[in-house]
C-alpha cells in the first residue's frame, strides 16, 4: 500500500514565481552566499534551478538590477553580476514576510524527508551492490567536477532518488521525488566552495554504505538535512 502524500501546498504556488525568485536571490546577496562582483548563471540556468520559467526569471533579474543588486554587463565578458556594492533593502524583512504561514509546513516537509532519506540510507546500507556504489560514486565525483550552482542543483536529486531505489520500494522513490519538488522553490543559490562541503557529506554517506555502517550513513544525512532546515528558513520558522 503506498504512503499517504502530506497535505502539503507547493510553496512556489503560495508565494509567486516572480517575487520569490527577487526575494531569494536577493537575500543570498544578503547572507553574503553570492559575493559582489560574482557572475550569476545564465538565466535559462538559473530558470531551471529555481524551478520556474526562463521569462519570469528574465524579469527577476531585472527587478534586482532595477533596484541596484545585480548589474548587467554586455560584450563577450558580460552577463548578470553581483552590484559591487548592493543596497541593503532589508530583504530580511521581505523574506520573513513571504515565509509568513508556510514555516509550519515547510519543518513538516523536511521533516518528512529526514524520515523518508533515513529510512532509504538504512535499507540501502544492507542492500546495496558493488555495482549500487559504483553509482553512488560516479554521482558524487560529477557533483564534484560541476562549476556552478544550476549545474550541482541537477545531480544532487538524483544521488538521494538513487539511494531511495536501491533501497526500494518504488513507492518510496516517488515520495522522496515528491519531496524533493516541493523543497525545490525554496533553495537559494550557493558558491562552489560550499558545494563541495556538502559533497563531503555525500562521499562520507556513499562510504558508510560500503562499508555497511549504517548508523555512521545517518548520522552524516541527518547533519546535512538539519543544516538544510535551517538554511532554507534561516533559523527554523523564518528569517531572524
Amino acid at each position: 500500500m503506498s504512503v499517504p502524500r502530506l497535505n502539503l501546498m507547493t510553496p512556489l504556488q503560495r508565494r509567486g514565481a516572480l517575487m520569490d525568485s527577487v526575494a531569494r536571490l536577493a537575500l543570498a546577496v544578503e547572507l553574503g552566499l553570492i559575493s559582489p562582483g560574482d557572475r550569476l548563471p545564465n538565466e535559462v540556468e538559473l530558470a531551471e534551478a529555481f524551478g520556474v520559467a526562463p521569462i519570469t526569471m528574465r524579469r527577476a533579474l531585472s527587478e534586482l538590477c532595477a533596484r541596484g543588486v545585480l548589474v548587467r554587463r554586455r560584450g563577450r565578458a558580460g552577463g548578470t553580476f553581483v552590484s559591487p556594492a548592493p543596497p541593503n533593502q532589508h530583504y530580511f524583512d521581505e523574506h520573513r514576510a513571504r515565509l509568513a504561514g508556510v514555516g509550519r509546513e515547510m519543518r513538516a516537509l523536511l521533516d518528512y524527508r529526514l524520515v523518508l532519506e533515513t529510512g532509504a540510507v538504512y535499507v540501502a546500507t544492507a542492500t546495496a551492490t558493488d555495482h549500487d556504489i559504483d553509482v553512488l560514486r560516479d554521482l558524487v565525483d560529477a557533483m564534484d567536477a560541476v562549476e556552478d550552482w544550476p549545474a550541482f542543483r541537477r545531480l544532487d536529486p538524483r544521488f538521494h532518488l538513487t539511494i531511495a531505489s536501491i533501497a526500494g520500494p518504488q513507492h518510496l522513490v516517488d515520495e522522496l521525488a515528491d519531496v524533493l519538488g516541493r523543497l525545490r522553490p525554496l533553495y537559494f543559490p550557493h558558491p562552489l566552495a560550499f558545494l563541495r562541503e556538502v559533497n563531503l557529506q555525500h562521499r562520507a554517506i556513499v562510504e558508510s554504505i560500503a562499508k555497511r555502517e549504517a548508523l555512521d550513513a545517518i548520522a552524516v544525512l541527518s547533519d546535512q538535512l538539519t543544516a538544510l532546515q535551517h538554511d532554507l528558513l534561516v533559523d527554523g520558522s523564518g528569517p531572524s
